[in-house]
């Protein structure tokens, strides 16, 4: 099992507990643990698991340790499905409301023995919620609206949800043994704030076999159409995956034309009329005749193009700055100079601060923002005084130990800047 499905499971199993009304110390540990596995190599996960080394690592334990090795060896854990399901279905649903965690979900089970969206519906505008403990007429206002919000936007993904489940399909595909290429296509390869499903091209000189190959992934739930050029199926996160198969010598094409937008294409077309070419999916041609193409670049070159990155394909005259060589340089990787909003293990992370900070120094950040929990969030194990005061002198000493990093600790009014 991969190291993001096994964080996955980590953290639901988190919430079910919560859901349960276990110890919060429970979950939290569960939460950790994920955050752990999260930031490990996938060689790394596996390796440790093999050793038997995973219970070493901070943030596991021998209790973790033995579910993980199950999980990871055979896919399965027992624990994990008996948690879910002893939690009504409904419940997971509601927590996707903005602003209504585990607790609250579990407390309108506990009274008013809620169990689904519908139910949550018909009970705020009934006004049962404003007598609650802990809810209210402004919390029963707010959840009416998060449920008119998921609705709106009913079918349709966060851009970093879609693109964790994308990754993990790539890496699945990239096993088959007769792949020749594959690559994301439309909405999440133009990195689109919100997505409706995960286009992938993929080009084999065996479309069948791997067509059946993508079917029968784990990752997916319900297949829904499958033939030798196109499969489209629902993934266990509930969104849809649609995987094109093409030729080798048709692939810069299928991905340039997937990719989009459908704004992007038509402008392209036109722009293709005016040359005398003509331009789909199969390839561009000239009186009937194919052009020969290895790569996108190569496509924007027959254009007479810079090439254009798929963020830009919007047509928002892209096109235009492409031909007069002017299109914006897009911020990369490079350009981070620092990180915020970075938990300790003063209060819920899993890392020291000096980790945080020698972390930063050696991806050559300038800055890192502290920004551990207060006293308040005693779940998440808040900052008392006393810890305040020791993060506060430990960050003293760790900026004169590193001064080539900027430590900035929020909320307090404390900060400590990088020396010119």
């Amino acid at each position: 099992m991969e190291k993001q499905g096994t964080a996955k499971m980590l953290e639901e199993i988190g919430i079910f507990l919560e859901l349960k009304g276990e110890n919060p110390f429970k979950s939290r540990a569960y939460y950790t643990a994920a955050r752990t596995v999260e930031m490990m190599g996938e060689e790394e996960l596996q390796r440790l698991v093999h050793e038997d080394k995973l219970k070493d690592v901070k943030g596991i334990g021998a209790a973790l340790n033995e579910k993980l090795k199950e999980y990871v060896l055979t896919g399965e854990l027992p624990y994990y499905e008996e948690l879910k399901a002893s939690v009504p279905e409904g419940l997971l649903e509601m927590l996707r409301v903005p602003g209504l965690g585990p607790r609250k979900v579990r407390a309108l089970y506990d009274m008013l023995e809620i169990t689904s969206l519908a139910e949550l519906e018909y009970a705020c505008r009934e006004n049962r919620l404003v007598g609650l403990k802990g809810f209210g007429s402004k919390t029963q206002e707010n959840i009416l609206s998060g449920i008119e919000f998921l609705r709106r936007y009913e079918g349709q993904f966060f851009y970093n949800e879609a693109l964790q489940a994308a990754k993990m399909l790539l890496t699945e595909l990239n096993k088959y043994p007769a792949l020749d290429r594959v690559s994301l296509a439309g909405s999440i390869r133009r990195c689109r704030e919100i997505v409706k499903d995960i286009d992938l091209v993929a080009a084999t000189g065996d479309p069948s076999g791997l067509a059946e190959f993508f079917s029968k992934s784990g990752r997916v739930e319900e297949v829904i159409a499958q033939g030798d050029t196109k499969v489209s199926v629902r993934l266990n996160e509930g969104i849809n995956a649609d995987l094109r198969v093409v030729k080798k010598e048709e692939f810069p094409f299928a991905l340039h034309h997937f990719t989009g937008s459908k704004e992007h294409n038509t402008a392209m077309r036109h722009r293709a009329k005016t040359m005398g070419l003509k331009i789909n999916e199969y390839g561009i041609f000239r009186n009937g005749e194919a052009l020969n193409c290895n790569s996108e670049e190569e496509f924007f070159e027959i254009f007479g193009l810079q090439y254009i990155q798929p963020e830009l394909r919007e047509n928002n005259g892209e096109i235009e700055a492409a031909e007069s060589g002017s299109l914006p340089v897009l911020v990369g990787e490079e350009d981070i100079k620092g990180i915020f909003h970075v938990h300790t293990h003063y209060s819920d992370g899993i890392n020291s601060l000096e980790e945080v900070v020698k972390y930063c120094r050696e991806e050559g950040f300038q800055y890192v923002g502290i920004t551990d929990h207060s006293q308040s969030a005693f779940y998440a194990g808040g900052l008392t005084e006393e810890d305040l005061e020791r993060q506060h002198e430990e960050i003293l000493d760790l900026r004169e130990k590193y001064p080539d990093v900027g430590i900035f600790r929020g909320g307090i009014g404390h900060s400590l800047r990088r020396k010119p």
